[in-house]
């Protein structure tokens, strides 16, 4: 059940990972901004908790939908409620994702599988899916990639590596759509702190990691404001950028070594996940 109605002439988002982290933070400020929102995330108690957020009295409209999309025929069923909620895109955020660092041997394959459907499958195959309705509206999007992106760290190897594919698909896709009025964003954030195992990577890392990290509500604003502007790549806090271009400027082979040392303490983790399989996403389930 949902208690807010779209005023008349609305625009609606859809945000995938919308009930918890960066996602909920995305979707409060795109409330600010006035937008109905339509929330993705997984059947579990961050979607409880998004709908006390977001489904408030004087806010703009909200859907949620919960729903594992890495499970067979999750997007069309996406697309679907979308029609059944009679909901026409203006902007589609792809923030679903998540990422894993250390040696590259000490992750279940499964959980490698699951990151690459996640963090890029899923996220072409909505694009793909909802194009139409983003042509008729001349609408945008929005992919989550990282600072990381270009920037092949080892230890994280699989999730630099995805990200890397959201960065240069988005940059490629953005030119294609041009021609359709359909604007295309990349937001590439430093570290920001969503969960738990995010901020023991963080500690993991050191001192100097720390002071690039970041709260989701500190990135919210200037990501969305670029998405409506139709920015193109979208990099929050100044630190971050000036990092960037350090590195830009560095020869590839120092710094290679560079990152190797700064994140040489992943080489002391015990392999947990490579003898426990990650715990299978929970059913799909409406809510």
């Amino acid at each position: 059940m949902n208690d807010t109605l779209p005023s008349p002439g609305s625009e609606w988002v859809l945000i995938t990972g919308g009930t918890h982290g960066i996602g909920l933070a995305l979707a409060q400020e795109c409330q600010q901004q006035g937008l109905c929102v339509a929330v993705v995330g997984l059947p579990d108690e961050h979607l409880r908790q998004a709908r006390k957020l977001l489904a408030v009295h004087g806010a703009p409209a909200v859907r949620f939908l919960g729903i594992d999309l890495t499970a067979e025929g999750a997007v069309e069923r996406v697309a679907d409620w979308l029609t059944e909620e009679h909901i026409l895109l203006h902007y589609l955020v792809n923030n679903a994702g998540f990422g894993r660092g250390g040696l590259f041997e000490h992750t279940h394959w499964s959980e490698y599988r699951t990151m690459l459907q996640l963090n890029n499958q899923v996220m072409i195959e909505l694009i793909h899916r909802l194009l139409p309705q983003l042509k008729a509206t001349r609408g945008g999007i929005l992919n989550m990639s990282s600072m990381e992106a270009t920037l092949p760290l080892p230890y994280k190897t699989v999730y630099t590596g995805t990200k890397g594919l959201v960065y240069n698909f988005s940059l490629a896709l953005r030119e294609e759509f041009r021609h359709h009025g359909v604007s295309v964003s990349v937001l590439c954030p430093g570290p920001v702190i969503t969960n738990a195992d995010g901020l023991r990577r963080v500690k993991a890392q050191g001192a100097r990691a720390q002071l690039l990290v970041t709260m989701p509500k500190d990135i919210a604003p200037e990501a969305v404001r670029g998405m409506l502007q139709g920015k193109a790549v979208i990099v929050p806090g100044r630190l971050v950028r000036l990092l960037l271009t350090i590195s830009y400027l560095t020869p590839r082979p120092i710094r290679m070594r560079i990152l190797e040392r700064l994140f040489s303490r992943y080489r002391e983790e015990v392999p947990l996940a490579a003898v426990v399989p990650p715990t299978p996403a929970p059913s799909t389930v409406k809510v």
